[in-house]
């Protein structure tokens, strides 16, 4: 039998909070620019406790020199989104996952930048 230390809640949720329904394309966000991580975090800093900007610090300090061909800011962009937070369901990952799965993909707008920065990077990596 599996304890609570066993499961991979990051797993479970995922799971348990997908839609039911097919949702719509996410669009727009590649249309926008980016300048940096702060910049892409700027538009969701109200979703967030003080605690997004340490978070991003520690993302960005931890991705200065890349070796897989991501600039710092993406490669921090990802960081930042694998980071499990002190207070789990304050996590970004958490947060943005459950913008993701809502019907109106309008709530999606302040992620944009975000988006737009994540998918730049993710698309790079082999």
């Amino acid at each position: 039998m599996a304890t609570s230390r066993n499961v991979n809640r990051r797993l479970v949720e995922s799971f348990r909070d997908e839609p039911t329904r097919l949702l719509l394309p996410i669009s727009g966000y590649e249309k926008v620019t980016v300048e940096s991580l702060d910049d892409a975090c700027e538009s969701v800093e109200d979703l967030f406790d003080e605690t997004l900007n340490q978070y991003v610090n520690v993302a960005k300090i931890n991705s200065k020199r890349p070796n897989d061909g991501l600039s710092p800011d993406e490669s921090a962009c990802i960081n930042l989104y694998t980071m499990e937070w002190n207070v789990h369901d304050d996590s970004l990952y958490i947060i943005l996952n459950r913008a993701l799965r809502l019907p109106d993909r309008s709530k999606l707008k302040p992620w944009y930048k975000y988006l737009k920065l994540f998918f730049t990077a993710f698309f790079k990596l082999p």
